[in-house]
């Protein structure tokens, strides 16, 4: 497959971990990122400016995954379920997040739900790192169980 060909089926994304912030490509198919996370199985990157040969490719854990900035994605419709709008916080680690959760009514401090899907979606997010200005994105991924700070606001 040529190389421009193997691009166009790649998909940019940017994970942030204990370690290291990694910015490279995904090819979900037609899952959505917080599906793949949720599920805990290892995923593939292609680290950014990598070519897509074999053996460039990282494999990733999504338990060492305190952040995740996914591809610009609109989920179908059908997929979509009635949710109630919260402002959330979070820290992870150096960085801070608030954005908008699409929470089912109740379970703001449902400790079972964290814990069997701890990744959490935040829209309309702002992203404060070190020593970098804040940052808007339309989606931020979160880790509930790498955050030392977790609130509804």
């Amino acid at each position: 497959m040529p190389m421009a060909d193997a691009f166009r089926l790649l998909l940019p994304i940017r994970l942030v971990t204990v370690e290291a912030e990694i910015r490279g490509h995904i090819s979900p198919g037609d899952e959505r990122i917080t599906d793949i996370l949720q599920r805990g199985d290892t995923f593939r990157i292609l680290p950014q400016g990598a070519r897509p040969d074999p053996e460039h490719w990282l494999e990733i854990s999504p338990d060492g995954i305190q952040i995740v900035i996914p591809p610009p994605l609109v989920s179908p419709p059908e997929r979509r379920q009635a949710r109630q709008p919260s402002t959330v916080f979070v820290r992870a680690g150096p960085y801070e997040v608030s954005g908008t959760a699409h929470l089912q009514p109740g379970s703001e401090a449902d400790l079972v739900s964290r814990s069997t899907h701890p990744f959490l979606p935040l829209t309309d997010a702002v992203l404060v790192a070190p020593s970098h200005d804040p940052e808007t994105l339309d989606v931020v991924i979160v880790n509930l169980r790498l955050t030392t700070e977790y609130r509804v606001v």
